[in-house]
């Protein structure tokens, strides 16, 4: 029973670590497309 709970955790927590990776690439994907081309939004730069 013990170790069927330890699987189920470690399998749970396999999923949610994928899924934060996945979030942040696709969100740093966003930003790049934002930040480039001609439509780009403008960003701060310092002198």
């Amino acid at each position: 029973m013990l170790k069927k709970l330890v699987v189920a955790a470690l399998a749970a927590g396999t999923v949610v670590a994928v899924r934060k990776r996945t979030a942040a690439k696709g969100e740093a994907d966003l930003w790049a497309q934002a930040t480039s081309g001609p439509d780009a939004v403008s960003t701060p730069r310092s002198s």
